[in-house]
């Protein structure tokens, strides 16, 4: 638990539970907006909410491993992930069963491929970063960085050697926060894809060593 600031209400980090799921994705359409409005269109924003959490509801508890949320009070007001090799699951129900009962066919093969331009391969010995957000209300106040926090503590316990994660090339706020924690530009992914998608055409990806090995420098 920390306090965001003198006279703020305390937030408090912890692994996120499956009546958490509907907050949650309501959260992350707020905060990926752009990722949304590609995968699911203008017109049907809220059944791909409604298919999200359809999909992670038949998930369970499988998918919920190693996602973390910021509570304030009762209200989630961050959340983040981390992916780790042993945390891969083949029996995971595919997400695209969901998308089709609520989307159709066409709906599902858009939203998949969108939800999958930005794949990154975990090694065992790396812990993923991924689903940064932050309600916009608190923001700034130290909640991105107790999470990370939480999920670097995390990667630690499991041996971890690294943690590593991908950022827009422009979100100018979300490189300093990473370089202020101690992670390091490590090389750059470009994508005429999502360039052209989700205005995003390069992505940075950013380690840090939790050894002591000297951090890997950018190549371009």
């Amino acid at each position: 638990m920390f306090d965001a600031s003198p006279d703020a209400e305390a937030v408090t980090v912890r692994a996120a539970r499956p009546d958490d799921i509907p907050s949650v994705v309501r959260l992350h359409h707020e905060a990926f907006h752009d990722i949304f409005l590609a995968a699911f269109g203008a017109a049907h924003l809220q059944r791909g909410v409604d298919a999200m959490i359809l999909a992670w509801r038949r998930q369970g508890v499988l998918a919920l491993r190693g996602m973390f949320i910021a509570t304030a009070g009762t209200q989630i007001i961050g959340t983040t992930a981390l992916r780790t090799a042993e945390r891969r699951d083949d029996r995971l129900p595919p997400a695209e069963l969901a998308f089709q009962h609520v989307l159709g066919w066409w709906g599902a093969t858009r939203a998949t491929f969108v939800l999958s331009l930005v794949e990154h391969h975990v090694e065992p010995d790396e812990g993923y970063i991924t689903d940064v957000a932050v309600h916009p209300d608190y923001r700034r106040r130290g909640v991105a960085q107790a999470l990370l926090r939480y999920a670097e503590a995390d990667a630690r316990a499991r041996g971890k050697r690294a943690l590593g994660l991908y950022v827009a090339q422009h979100n100018h706020s979300a490189l300093r926060l990473y370089h202020r924690i101690g992670f390091v530009e490590h090389h750059i992914q470009r994508s005429l894809l999502t360039g052209w998608l989700l205005a995003q055409p390069a992505w940075v990806y950013m380690r840090k060593a939790l050894c002591d090995d000297a951090p890997t420098t950018l190549v371009d």
